[in-house]
């Protein structure tokens, strides 16, 4: 008798996934908890995803395309930074994963720097303009700061200390956006 193929597998896979990541991190992340976890068995896990780290790489990915999806409808870089910001305190652990040194194993996309580089010549209305600089210069700084947030360096009291502080930084290095165009 022929297999039953469920379309919807792979998806819940990854839903289990990024469930698990969010509930425990690495450690919480086996083949035999997302299997349990998506309603199926772990042989059907590996005929979609032949490695744990292709589970992981199919995470990074889908949360690359939902932060893409954030900062897509950003009208300056001032909204893009503020909002990365916001994704990556309200998804720590999700976003600790795509910031880690995994990111660079399984993939080279960007989309996220790439748009906000691609935009910046738009929100400077400067066609010719390059400012690959000052978005990774504001880059640096806000994942700096969400770092330093997640990682509890800083407490909530020093935090919302620094959070006007990064907003007037981001706006000081977009009004300075000439000078750090190629």
């Amino acid at each position: 008798m022929p297999r039953h193929i469920d379309p919807q597998l792979e998806g819940r896979i990854l839903e289990a996934a990024r469930k698990l990541w969010r509930k425990g991190g690495e450690k919480s992340l086996n083949m035999r908890a997302v299997a349990k976890l998506a309603g199926t068995n772990t042989p059907a896990v590996y005929r979609r995803f032949s490695t744990r780290e292709d589970i992981l790489k199919a995470i990074v990915t889908s949360y690359q395309q939902e932060l893409f999806g954030i900062i897509q409808t950003c009208k300056s870089l001032e909204e893009v930074a503020l909002r990365y910001v916001d994704f990556a305190l309200s998804r720590p652990r999700e976003y600790q994963l795509v910031m880690s040194g995994l990111l660079p194993r399984v993939t080279s996309e960007r989309p996220s720097l790439e748009l906000a580089i691609r935009r910046s010549s738009e929100f400077f209305r400067d066609a010719e303009g390059d400012y690959r600089a000052l978005v990774l210069a504001i880059a640096s700084l806000v994942d700096g700061a969400a770092m330093l947030r997640i990682t509890g360096f800083l407490s909530d009291e020093n935090f919302s200390v620094l959070q006007p502080a990064l907003k007037k930084s981001v706006e000081l290095l977009v009004a300075n956006a000439s000078q750090f165009r190629a």
